[in-house]
């Protein structure tokens, strides 16, 4: 099997983000929201919730703004920095090595900019449905459209998934609060203070009418 190198991280700004849990280790994880922006304040915004509720944010002064543009599988290279939401199937992966391993089905790609690299490296349990996972990593191999997303050292440090035709795939990239406007689409990670009011720790923006699908 091809391998690429890891090249060292490139971060350029101090965002400790783990797309589940940010920067602050006294912290709890935080709520996640999905939802559409309907309107925007100095600082707070309402965000409208599947269930068709609305939830207030307060957005802090050192919130982070991630921001999710249109992207293309075929941007896709041997060592690209990606992020994906993905489920075990019951089968192997194509990708050949010395022992099997199960292939995932994934529910979109995020191929991540070089200043944000090696952010939420790894591999954990994820709430977009009850069996998914997250995984980020450098593609280490690529077959047709499964890609082996390397997340440690060893041979059993990586997941492969498999991007369908009809998945999303976004680029993902560092933005500012200039994207939050309404009728954005947003994915949020939020402490829920004792109060019941949430204060937003990280905020995912889609460009263009862009939905996150994470």
């Amino acid at each position: 099997m091809v391998r690429a190198l890891c090249r060292p991280s490139v971060v350029a700004f101090v965002v400790v983000l783990a797309l589940g849990t940010l920067a602050r280790a006294q912290d709890a994880e935080p709520d996640h929201i999905r939802g559409e922006i309907t309107s925007v304040r100095a600082s707070s915004v309402d965000v409208k919730v599947g269930d068709g509720k609305t939830v207030r944010l307060e957005l802090p002064k050192d919130l982070t703004v991630i921001s999710l543009a249109r992207g293309r599988f075929t941007d896709v290279d041997f060592g690209t920095y990606v992020g994906a939401v993905a489920v075990r199937l019951d089968e192997y992966s194509p990708i050949l090595r010395d022992s099997a391993v199960f292939l995932h089905r994934g529910f979109e790609l995020r191929i991540i900019d070089e200043q944000l690299r090696g952010i939420a490296l790894g591999e954990k349990k994820w709430d977009l449905t009850p069996e998914s996972i997250i995984t980020h990593g450098w593609v280490d191999d690529i077959e047709i459209r499964v890609l082996s997303i390397k997340w440690g050292p060893t041979d059993y440090d990586e997941t492969d998934v498999e991007i369908p035709r009809d998945a999303p795939v976004q680029r993902m990239s560092l933005g500012n609060k200039s994207l939050i406007q309404a009728g954005a689409h947003v994915f949020v990670g939020a402490q829920k203070k004792e109060s019941g009011k949430y204060v937003a720790v990280f905020v995912f923006v889609g460009k263009d009418g862009i939905v996150p699908a994470m």
